[in-house]
C-alpha cells in the first residue's frame, strides 16, 4: 500500500483528490488481481462467472476500500498550500 501512496502522492494535486484516487486506484488494482487469480487457480473450483465476481469483490472490497481507507486514516499527511 506505501508504494502506491508514494506514486500517488507525486501528483501536484489537493491532499483530498490524492485520497480518492489512491482508494480507486486500490480498488481496481485489487480487482485486477483478484481477476487474475480467479484465471489461474478459482476457474477450476468455481467455473461459474459468480465465482468470478466472488474473486474479484471481495478483495476490492475489504482490501481495496477498507484497507485503503484505514491506511489514510492512519497516514499523516504533509501539508501544502494547493486547493
Amino acid at each position: 500500500m506505501k508504494k502506491l501512496w508514494n506514486i500517488v502522492s507525486r501528483f501536484n494535486i489537493n491532499n483530498n483528490k490524492k485520497s480518492a484516487l489512491y482508494i480507486i486506484s486500490l480498488t481496481l488494482l485489487s480487482i485486477i488481481i483478484g481477476a487474475c487469480i480467479w484465471l489461474l487457480v478459482g476457474r477450476f473450483f468455481l467455473p461459474e462467472l459468480a465465482g468470478l465476481f466472488c474473486f474479484m469483490g471481495y478483495p476490492a472490497l475489504f482490501i481495496g476500500l477498507f484497507g485503503g481507507t484505514v491506511y489514510l486514516y492512519n497516514h499523516e499527511f504533509e501539508t501544502n498550500n494547493l486547493t
